[in-house]
């Protein structure tokens, strides 16, 4: 099973330029790289700050945009995003019974689930209580033998002083909530930190991706301010079987030259 991951979008409204470039432009090339090369996609993860400031036509224009794509696209929500204007572009959006936007998805490889992180006004993540009784619920179904979890803060630190102070708060709440089913667990697919990064966190794997847009450099000394630069964007290209799962980060604008090895 083939999945896209696209995330940190940071789409702007009427397209204005962000950190000199045109989020929507972007997407608009990430799409198009998508159609030519992985239109066999089961489906396309937005794994948050899908909108800079939660602006409505950020995410009409996000509607339509992703609307190019043959497979399902499943938007969630980042610490700029807004809730309500998301449903309000994506009208059949799933939420569960508190009104987070969460969902499962069942697939020939076992559930996905998608988490709601988003605190309004905060850049850090938050998995409050109500939330943690959907996802609890969900990890009790004993009739599932894999699960896979897509967010966008990241439970941990990864090293990015400046990045790990807007982490998930309650992460030790969160895990507490994930270890009993741990064996279950094969990946977690994170957001925001607009950074190809890979590696374990309390043995279960886990896997980020570049933004289409901006990127945040690779600095384990900067704080408070986040230093960002221009390395390549991309997206995700997850590649999942029984035994393996493969994530290729994919330089979607590379333009320079090919030759054979």
């Amino acid at each position: 099973m083939k999945i896209i991951q696209l995330t940190d979008l940071h789409l702007t409204a009427g397209d204005a330029a962000l950190y000199g470039s045109h989020p929507a432009q972007r997407l608009n090339a990430a799409v198009a790289s998508i159609l030519r090369e992985h239109a066999d996609a089961a489906f396309c993860l937005l794994s948050g700050d899908l909108a800079d400031a939660g602006a409505d036509d950020a995410y009409a224009t996000l509607a339509s945009i992703t609307a190019r794509l043959p497979m399902p696209v499943y938007p969630l929500v980042g610490n700029h995003d807004d809730r309500h204007a998301l449903v309000r572009a994506f009208p059949h959006l799933q939420t569960d019974e508190s009104g987070f936007i969460q969902r499962a998805i069942d697939t020939p490889r076992g559930r996905f689930l998608l988490l709601d992180t988003l605190e309004p006004g905060k850049p850090w993540g938050e998995y409050c209580p109500k939330r943690q009784a959907w996802l609890r619920a969900q990890l009790q179904d004993e009739s599932v033998k894999n699960f896979w979890i897509a967010m966008h803060h990241p439970p941990l630190a990864v090293g990015i002083p400046s990045m790990d102070q807007y982490a998930l708060k309650n992460a030790d709440a969160f895990y507490a909530l994930l270890a009993p089913h741990q064996y279950k667990i094969r990946h977690l697919f994170f957001g925001h930190l607009h950074r190809p990064i890979g590696g374990s966190w309390h043995g279960m794997p886990f896997s980020v991706v570049r933004s289409p847009n901006h990127q945040v450099a690779l600095d384990m000394h900067a704080m408070p301010e986040v230093p960002g630069c221009y390395e390549a964007p991309g997206y995700g290209v997850i590649l999942i079987d029984d035994a393996t799962v493969v994530m290729h980060h994919h330089d979607f604008q590379y333009r320079g030259e090919r030759f054979w090895l």
